[in-house]
């Protein structure tokens, strides 16, 4: 028997004896005990992506409810104003001729449903005038910053409207900065809910957060427990994909992550092309600079089979193709080299990053016999089929012989939801330039330049417009996984698969779509226009590709369409596209 059983043993002993003795008194005075304060609610705060809803509350109980829009807030020196009304200033709230000030807050409760994130500020009534942050301990500000020192315990809440918040301490209720940013650092224990309605949420990798974490700008992190001991710097991760020039290629890759950004991050990842007998394989770091703003630098050294394709579909997708209906999208060649990058993320919709890409490219060639569930006995189309045989041998070689070296800078722009990417308007834009020239090692000399603008239009609650133009432009000789492609799927559907090429190009997406109410149904119609040359300039005996069909959605992803060419009268067959992940 260990000495920590035996301690328990007599302390209940002596326990059972204490209340013996009395008579029972310490049971019937704990039940008949009730406590002397009371607590009301004082006021609500509810936001989603929309909306922001502020809520009080009558005598009898009801609610009282004003709705704003979030992007009608408006941050003054002294003020948060709606319009020209005072909202929030150093003193309290402000609605509807009432004051509600802050020192009156005991503490809060923070509730979700349907992404609506809902904070209720209650009061505590104990007959005292003393001011509620005082009698609990709680933190609370308008505009100042809050930081919690490591040494530090807060009995209470910590509340902000405009300001930041560092947690290095330890408190024992709700963390809540409304529109400024919270930080909660290593070894911090926050034992509440963490909420923010339009501030970054960070979280050190050793922290421990024992409540839920609201975050209004980036729903991704909402409802996310975190615990600093089970928090896994160290991940393990399996991936499968299937092609005709790889075949079935199953892999492995271990990640160690640092949430904190001290250390960097490091990953290796191997796997085996089984038709292709060779390995696949990339080793990486990145560090992160500033972690407020994402800043990072990092660099890889690879083995890959790649594609120029991406732009069209995601390797998910056409993994669905090529293993139930022996369609295969990309065209590939074997690169084999290192890259070094840095990325920057000024504002949460915005991507800026820079490539320097050193690679030997590999010619392989496509196997068509290679299974699939639903094929039949049709077969995969050989490598870069689109293009002529003759000049497809002798590119194929170049393409075996070569090296590329080039910087790569991309810009992109996204306001779209990640979790519902048609439930709002937005926009999408991307643009690149990439540069090969001798004098970074490489054996081509081209420049390269591409430009693509989505708009996701809402007109109606189940109607909406999509819009994508692209426009392609190059200098000097570009190889032939470089050129440009037009025709067929995520291009103009109502042609061949990759028809078109050339060295420039532009492309005009239309989409009215339709939604059917109280179902996962819609309709389109869709339009595609697309013009391709090898010329400097579009001229006149370049003739631009039209394309009109109908598709049908059943849920977010899945779409089947049908159109047909319009440029001439024979073999135009309407065309059968299906589409998993449909965005343009």
């Amino acid at each position: 028997m260990n000495l920590r059983f035996l301690r328990i043993v007599t302390s209940v002993f002596l326990v059972l004896v204490l209340m013996l003795s009395s008579g029972m008194a310490v049971e019937k005075d704990y039940s008949n005990y009730k406590s002397q304060s009371r607590y009301k609610n004082y006021f609500e705060i509810s936001y989603d992506k929309n909306d922001f809803i502020i809520s009080t509350f009558n005598t009898d109980s009801t609610k009282t409810i004003y709705v704003h829009p979030v992007n009608s807030i408006i941050f003054k020196d002294s003020a948060v104003v709606i319009g020209e009304t005072i909202i929030f200033n150093q003193v309290g709230l402000h609605i509807n001729g009432m004051l509600l000030a802050y020192d009156v807050i005991y503490d809060a409760i923070i509730t979700d449903k349907e992404d609506l994130t809902t904070i209720t500020f209650r009061s505590r009534i104990n007959g005292s005038n003393i001011p509620a942050r005082t009698r609990v301990g709680n933190k609370i500000s308008f505009d100042r910053n809050i930081i919690v020192e490591e040494d530090e315990f807060v009995r209470g809440m910590v509340f902000t409207v405009t300001g930041n918040i560092e947690m290095y301490g330890e408190t024992n209720k709700d963390i809540i900065s409304l529109f400024g940013e919270i930080y909660i650092g290593p070894g911090a224990v926050a034992r509440g809910d963490v909420a923010s309605i339009k501030g970054r949420i960070d979280i050190a990798s050793d922290a421990s957060v024992y409540g839920e974490i609201y975050s209004g700008s980036d729903r991704r992190v909402k409802k996310k427990h975190i615990f600093g001991e089970d928090d896994k710097t160290i991940s393990l991760d399996g991936t499968f994909y299937y092609n005709r020039v790889d075949g079935a290629t199953p892999s492995l890759c271990v990640k160690f992550k640092d949430k904190d950004s001290l250390l960097p991050s490091i990953w290796v990842s191997s796997g085996y092309a089984f038709n292709s007998d060779l390995w696949r394989y990339e080793f990486g770091l990145e560090q992160i600079i500033w972690r407020e703003r994402p800043l990072a630098i990092g660099g890889t050294y690879f083995r890959h089979l790649s594609s120029d394709d991406d732009w069209l579909l995601d390797n998910e997708e056409n993994l669905v193709f090529a293993l139930l209906a022996t369609e295969d999208f990309k065209d590939y060649y074997q690169s084999e080299g290192g890259m070094a990058y840095l990325s920057f993320k000024p504002i949460n919709n915005i991507t800026f990053k820079t490539t320097y890409l050193n690679e030997e490219t590999n010619w392989l060639e496509a196997q068509p016999h290679l299974w699939s569930m639903f094929g039949g006995d049709k077969l995969f189309r050989n490598n870069f089929s689109s293009v002529e045989k003759s000049i497809r041998t002798s590119l194929a070689d170049e393409i075996d012989t070569t090296t590329n070296a080039a910087m790569h800078t991309t810009l992109d722009l996204n306001t779209l939801d990640p979790d519902d990417p048609f439930s709002n308007s937005a926009w999408h834009i991307t643009g690149s330039i990439e540069w090969s020239n001798p004098d970074l090692g490489s054996d081509f000399d081209y420049k390269r330049y591409k430009l693509s603008v989505r708009r996701y239009q809402k007109i109606y609650k189940s109607v909406m417009l999509l819009v994508r133009g692209v426009i392609g432009d190059s200098e000097g000789y570009l190889p032939m996984y470089k050129n440009f492609y037009l025709g067929g799927i995520g291009t103009l559907r109502g042609y061949k698969y990759k028809e078109l090429t050339g060295s420039k190009f532009w492309m005009a997406n239309l989409e009215y779509r339709v939604n059917f109410p109280k179902t996962d149904l819609g309709a389109s119609v869709v339009w595609d226009a697309g013009q391709v040359s090898n010329d400097k300039i579009f001229d006149s005996q370049t003739e631009v590709k039209h394309s009109l069909g109908l598709a049908l959605h059943i849920g977010k992803d899945f779409q089947i369409s049908l159109s047909k060419r319009l440029d001439r009268s024979s073999d135009d067959n309407p065309r059968f596209h299906v589409r998993l992940n449909h965005l343009f």
